[in-house]
């Protein structure tokens, strides 16, 4: 059985939620203290696996939508794309911001509402990749698999 195009992408994003998720327990403003060093070695983990994520989406999932001739995929492909050019200032500024341990808990309560922000923005991209988004692109390789078995397929999608 052929693997999703999306699998590995998919796999990257509970990735991505389970550090969230261990983030999470420290943000509490009596634990954050204690644990800012943990948050901001999360943080750096978050950032760096993000940022290997979005390079691995702009090779394998925009390209191959963009040019497959569906306006639709095309179309949802460039939306987020643009969404996330948009939103990266927002999130390089956010991880410039909380340098080290010392300015997490200098500025704790602060620090808590833009996290709580940046990772509710995280989280909820993820489910729309996952749902809108990597269809389109398993959707796409299952047609592209099928018309090298089958060459009339290819005929019928011209």
């Amino acid at each position: 059985m052929h693997a999703l195009k999306s699998a590995p992408l998919r796999k990257q994003h509970e990735s991505l939620r389970k550090h969230i998720a261990n983030l999470r327990k420290h943000f509490n403003p009596l634990l954050l203290s204690h644990g800012a060093g943990e948050v901001r070695v999360g943080l750096t983990q978050i950032f760096g696996e993000l940022g290997r994520h979005l390079q691995q989406e702009t090779k394998v999932v925009y390209p191959p939508l963009a040019e497959s001739g569906d306006v639709t995929f095309k179309e949802t492909a460039e939306r987020f794309a643009l969404e996330m050019k948009q939103n990266l200032p927002r999130l390089a500024e956010f991880n410039r911001r909380w340098p080290s341990a010392q300015a997490i808990r200098a500025e704790g309560t602060l620090f808590l509402k833009e996290a709580d922000a940046v990772l509710q923005w995280l989280e909820r991209r993820f489910i729309a990749e996952n749902n809108e988004l990597y269809p389109l692109l398993d959707k796409l390789d299952a047609t592209t698999l099928m018309s090298h078995h089958n060459p009339e397929l290819k005929i019928s999608r011209l």
